[in-house]
């Protein structure tokens, strides 16, 4: 059974490689061998502290299996409801779920970067070259086992509106120290490319994921004792992950909580309003939309704190700013949400300008007064009023344009979302597809932005801020009219590309 399943795995895969699903794949290879390379690379280049180098960077690896779930990485393939006919035990189904887990993208690149193990072996001696064959297999099958168990357990317990919320939190952090890790580098790492300290580095090698290199170091010096105990270390944490993968898959799969609505009538004076109510109703409902604006305020947050490592405030009146141009970027998808639902909007023609305003009123309501909020708290802790000027110049424009840009993006560049009623328990399992639409608004609020940023720059700081005004209400409206034209106009081949998924 398990040949099948790997076979079966090896099916879908193929006959999935289409379209955008075809794209994102090859991205993913093409980024994930570099990142391989960039390791094997690092290793060869590195001197006498390869070995802590090399601890570092597989423990960095590890981390991004453990946390990719958390954004809904990766492709399942043969999910466990497949298997609930079979008469076998849930251990046997769990093994079973492994083996077919085993074929993939992901495990194929971390095999190529897991290679570096050999390389560094290969310098130590022919006993660590033979001992650093099965470490590299027990780690790609600890991190594909323990990754696996993360989302069964994810599947598992995060269908609340606040576990998607806090699914965000550590994926922001990650995500945001691959742009600002440098500072925390420049703040604690002064001694770029000497040897790590030696506290750290005998914590990297205590941690499961860099048991392969005290392995291969230990047969290196003859210790066979220790290296077979670090190889035995990581086949009991593989053995462990299977059995408590069994044992999540035991557990029924719970239903989403919902709370019953009020029993009082709501009759809203206009389209606009109703459309409005609807939306807020729906952003403090939907998991997807609060898992990535949770995501967009933990970036932000982190974004604008980490400079204080190296004793700067400059970025703290930014952190609205920062805050707004990712949350335009992570709810350009709102009508791919919809999925289907985008059925009952065509069903009222004429209705395509209350339906945009509306959304944008509640997205003005949603996150205007939290970024308003953030830029006074970091305009105060900074001190000073020179990057003050500019986050208030900055803040309207950056606020305007999102709300005009998010909608006009979601309807002329709609993605393939799972439709509402199809979604599970793991708010980030679009992440990949929202992640191109953050790269699409971004540029353009850049862009928008360049002239309140020169009037600042070249004149009186109150022009630049004006301009930032009158530029952001322009493009609410102007952007907006766009959207609600086109969702007029193109309604039914809007529905025939979301409806899909």
């Amino acid at each position: 059974m398990v040949g099948v399943l790997m076979h079966t795995k090896y099916l879908v895969l193929r006959h999935s490689f289409s379209g955008s699903k075809a794209a994102t794949t090859v991205y993913g290879l093409i980024a994930g061998l570099l990142a391989a390379g960039a390791t094997i690379w690092f290793v060869v280049r590195a001197g006498a502290g390869a070995g802590d180098l090399l601890a570092l960077t597989l423990a960095s690896w590890v981390v991004g299996w453990v946390l990719a779930p958390m954004m809904g990485s990766g492709d399942p393939g043969i999910r466990k409801e497949h298997l609930d006919r079979l008469p076998i035990t849930h251990r046997r189904k769990a093994v079973a779920l492994f083996a077919a887990a085993l074929v993939g993208v992901g495990p194929t690149v971390m095999l190529v970067a897991a290679a570096s193990l050999l390389v560094y072996a290969a310098r130590l001696g022919a006993g660590a070259a033979a001992v650093a064959v099965p470490a590299v297999l027990l780690l790609i099958l600890l991190v594909v086992a323990v990754s696996n168990v993360v989302v069964v357990g994810i599947g598992s317990l995060m269908n609340t509106r606040r576990a998607a919320a806090l699914m965000a939190v550590p994926w922001g952090v990650l995500i945001c120290l691959t742009a600002q890790g440098w500072t925390l580098i420049a703040a604690f790492g002064g001694n770029a490319g000497g040897p790590l300290p030696a506290g750290f580095a005998h914590g990297l090698r205590v941690a499961p994921s860099g048991w392969p290199v005290a392995a291969v170091e230990a047969a290196g010096r003859g210790q066979w004792g220790a290296a077979l105990a670090a190889l035995a270390g990581m086949a009991a944490i593989v053995a462990m992950a299977v059995l408590v993968w069994a044992r999540l898959l035991r557990r029924p799969q719970p239903a989403p909580v919902i709370t019953p609505g009020t029993t009082q009538a709501w009759a809203p004076p206009t389209t606009v309003r109703a459309v409005m109510g609807k939306e807020l109703r729906t952003w403090s409902r939907d998991l997807v939309r609060i898992h990535f604006l949770t995501f967009a305020l933990v970036y932000a947050v982190t974004y604008a704190l980490l400079p204080l490592a190296i004793g700067s405030t400059d970025y703290l009146p930014m952190t609205g700013v920062f805050g707004l141009a990712l949350a335009a970027g992570c709810s350009a998808h709102l009508y791919s949400s919809d999925g289907t639902a985008l059925w009952h909007t065509l069903l009222a023609p004429g209705n395509e300008r209350a339906d945009v305003r509306g959304r944008q009123l509640a997205w003005l309501v949603l996150v205007g007064p939290p970024a308003v909020v953030l830029t006074a708290l970091g305009a105060v802790a900074h001190g000073e009023m020179t990057m003050v000027h500019w986050a208030a110049a900055l803040l309207p424009v950056t606020l305007g344009a999102g709300v005009g840009l998010m909608l006009l993006i979601s309807v002329y560049v709609p993605i393939r979302m799972t439709d509402p009623h199809r979604r599970g328990s793991n708010p980030g399992h679009d992440g990949g597809s929202l992640a191109g639409l953050v790269w699409l608004v971004l540029p353009v609020l850049a862009v928008a932005a360049a002239p309140a940023i020169v009037l600042v720059a070249v004149g009186p700081p109150w022009v630049g801020v004006a301009a930032g005004f009158a530029i952001g209400g322009l493009l609410a409206w102007g952007l907006g009219r766009l959207a609600y034209r086109r969702l007029g106009t193109h309604g039914p081949e809007l529905l025939a590309k979301v409806g899909k998924a």
